[in-house]
């Protein structure tokens, strides 16, 4: 009976907590949506501000009726309200509100009725706006144990289906978790990008109207996938507004013209099914139609979602059915066409019943779309390799019958006999030189990237100047690919100030990409830093990166006047870059991006190693207890990019070193590399463990420091790819 009372308590309670829109957290329910656990408020005419909003009691909201509610299409302002009590132990959390293709996305965080903080997201705004720059619309909270705070989200969309999300996650689990999640949709993209590019070939060597369609249809269901996940408003049309609004309806209008001209085609209506062709004819004027009024603002634009949404569920079925139609005349259709279609539109069906607020699960139905496309374009691919069989079979029992012919013809039918051969001849000729050429140009491209490998290394400073200049070092250099986006720069110098300072230059270079991009920046990367040895003006770290930046933004063209084109270049690098006064064991240090580690080893115990340094309170100690390390962290803009619409100045930092400090400068792939005990489950060797590797081995000699960090990378990355150059300079005072 006390059970049976307590779990009636229990219940109340919960209940209570939701009609208030409370939401408790645990670590139980983190990642978990909670839209059933808020309080919303339709606001049809926008009238409402966020004052005018919390004064409104709670009698005038409604519970959330689902995890994630379906808010159907819609043109009215929401407001959400809730509060978050934190039970867990973590206090950074964040909350995905809304799909990624919502219009105005504004979170309130509350104290009383006094907004204490305010984020803004939506693809209304410039993507630099929002407070998490990611594609989904993300807010960060913080929270500490068993704290409460009140929150208010508005949310507002012009026609499209609303969906709360509402997921709140751990900052540190939602990041990890993201990596995969963007594997996932890599994986996806690159299927369509992979289908696109095959297909291409197919259509230019066969000349078959099919497959131009068949691409241009897997091609437009690529961009809408992508504005649906965010990734137009992120990567392309970042300043929001009309064009990131109107992407969605023109990609999922084009999606369905193609799709009934591709199954037109191939099914080839116009002899089988005339009548159901009309059909077909109707819908696709109907479809073009609604595409161009969507491109009407106000209430047309508004009711063109729903209904492309019908069109592009009318259109799959329409597919199916003319497919089965064809069939019940016995005219044979390629099984893998049928089940790809079948696929499809199981997907489609529940996606756009999703959209009408049918479906219950938001999350399934917006998910099933993409996982039905991605099969129906590989079952589909298998169908069109099958037509392509089928074609070189039609071809090869057309030339027997031709051969069959002739046997029984008379001499003139034995002169077309000849004739025929005499072509086979010349295709079998055409094709053998087609493949000649293909070998030819691929020898040409691989021969010209290790002519780009001899040039790179030809930049890189030589054992014997690098010997002279450091006695003792060590170079761990790995590149990605056979020419690289990371290089290594080692000099000696004097400053062209009074003093006519002797120093050695030496610097960790990472250029954006890997590969031959990468290499292309680092010939130019080399080539400023070259030009800083004798500039006039250049006497410290700071300054020679100042150089460098003005450089490579004017190589690149990224000078002000084309910073809001699209044709603009954003490339750059990452460097650290240290002058070491060997007379005066003075270090002096600028870094874009990229710090400096120097370690040093304690003479007596509990010695302040570094004394007393503003910048680093707590230098990181090794567990023997005498040996330490320092960081000195480069300023965060990278090279060749603008912050505030100017190119600000880097800072110098100068350091007194000892004898036996090891210096280390680097660039990200060594921590960054995905690896570990299981392959399955590859996590970052991370900054953490990079540095304790460092102090473990920062006392053995150079050589030794070498084979270690080899060893190390090696079984970390064990049978993961690597993912990017790596770089790892020390240098022993």
């Amino acid at each position: 009976m006390k059970n049976l009372l307590f779990l009636l308590i229990a219940s109340f309670s919960i209940s209570s907590f939701a009609q208030n829109g409370s939401i408790i957290l645990t670590e139980e329910n983190l990642g978990n949506s909670f839209g059933d656990h808020v309080v919303i408020l339709e606001d049809k005419e926008h009238v409402l501000t966020i004052e005018d909003v919390v004064k409104k009691p709670l009698s005038e909201f409604k519970l959330g009726d689902h995890p994630i509610p379906n808010l159907d299409f819609t043109t009215s302002r929401f407001w959400i309200k809730f509060s978050i009590t934190n039970q867990t132990e973590n206090q950074h959390f964040i909350v995905d509100v809304a799909r990624p293709i919502t219009n105005k996305v504004n979170f309130y965080q509350m104290r009383g009725e006094i907004v204490e903080n305010f984020f803004q997201a939506g693809d209304d705004f410039k993507f630099d706006e929002k407070s998490i720059p990611h594609r989904k619309n993300l807010f960060p909270v913080y929270l500490e144990k068993g704290e409460t705070k009140d929150f208010f989200v508005e949310l507002e969309s012009d026609g499209e289906v609303l969906t709360m999300l509402f997921k709140i996650y751990d900052k540190t689990t939602f990041f990890e978790n993201d990596y995969f999640n963007q594997f996932a949709y890599g994986f996806y993209f690159g299927i369509v990008l992979l289908v696109v590019i095959i297909y291409f070939f197919f259509y230019v060597l066969l000349k078959d109207r099919s497959f131009l369609f068949y691409i241009i249809y897997v091609f437009w269901l690529g961009v809408l996938q992508f504005s649906l996940d965010g990734y137009h408003f992120q990567y392309i049309f970042s300043e929001g507004g009309y064009l990131t609004n109107h992407l969605l309806l023109l990609s999922a209008s084009m999606t369905i013209l193609f799709l009934l001209i591709f199954a037109d085609s191939f099914l080839r209506l116009k002899e089988s099914r005339p009548k159901m062709r009309k059909v077909f004819k109707y819908t696709f004027i109907f479809a073009l139609v609604a595409m161009m009024c969507s491109f009407i603002p106000g209430i047309t634009y508004e009711i063109c979602y729903p209904l492309i949404n019908f069109t592009s569920l009318f259109s799959v079925i329409l597919v199916l059915v003319a497919i089965w139609r064809i069939k019940a005349l016995g005219i044979s259709v390629d099984n893998y066409f049928t089940m790809a279609f079948t696929v499809l539109i199981c997907g489609a069906v529940v996606f756009i019943l999703g959209n009408f607020n049918i479906v219950g699960n938001a999350e399934i139905s917006q998910n099933a779309l993409k996982i039905s496309s991605a099969l129906e374009v590989i079952i589909l691919s298998i169908s069109m390799s099958n037509k392509y069989r089928i074609l070189q079979k039609e071809k090869e029992a057309a030339q027997a019958d031709a051969y069959k012919s002739l046997e029984e013809k008379n001499e003139m039918m034995d002169q077309i006999n000849v004739k025929l051969e005499i072509q086979v001849k010349e295709r079998t000729a055409k094709i053998e030189h087609q493949n000649e050429q293909l070998a030819e140009i691929n020898g040409e491209i691989l021969s010209s990237i290790k002519y780009a490998k001899r040039i790179q290394q030809a930049i890189l400073p030589a054992k014997e100047q690098v010997q002279k200049l450091l006695d003792d070092y060590l170079i761990f250099y790995r590149p990605k690919d056979v020419v690289s986006g990371d290089f290594y720069f080692i000099e000696g110098t004097n400053t062209t100030n009074e003093e006519q300072t002797p120093v050695v230059l030496f610097a960790a270079v990472d250029c954006t990409g890997h590969g031959v991009p990468g290499a292309f920046m680092s010939i130019v990367g080399n080539n400023y830093l070259s030009q800083t040895l004798t500039a006039p003006n250049v006497n410290t770290p700071a300054e020679a990166l100042d150089f460098l930046n003005k450089g490579v933004v004017k190589a690149l063209r990224q000078d002000m006047s084309q910073k809001s084109s699209a044709s603009s270049i954003r490339d750059g690098m990452d460097i650290s870059l240290c002058a070491l006064d060997k007379s005066k064991n003075m270090l002096y240090f600028a870094g874009a991006k990229n710090p400096v580690y120097i370690v040093r080893k304690a003479k007596a115990e509990n010695q302040d190693v570094f004394g007393k340094r503003d910048s680093d309170k707590n230098p990181l100690k090794w567990d023997d207890g005498n040996i330490y390390l320092y960081e000195i962290k480069g300023d965060k803009q990278p090279i060749g990019a603008y912050l505030d619409e100017e190119l600000i100045p880097f800072t110098n930092h100068s350091f007194q070193l000892e004898k036996g400090d090891m210096v280390y400068v680097f660039t990200d792939g060594f921590a960054d590399q995905f690896g570990g005990s299981s392959a399955s489950k590859a996590k970052k060797y991370t900054y953490k463990r990079y540095k304790q590797f460092l102090l473990k081995i920062s006392q053995l000699s150079s050589h030794e420091q070498h084979k270690l960090l080899r060893n190390e990378f090696t079984e970390w990355k064990g049978g993961v790819e690597q993912l990017d150059d790596v770089l790892v300079i020390g240098v022993r005072i």
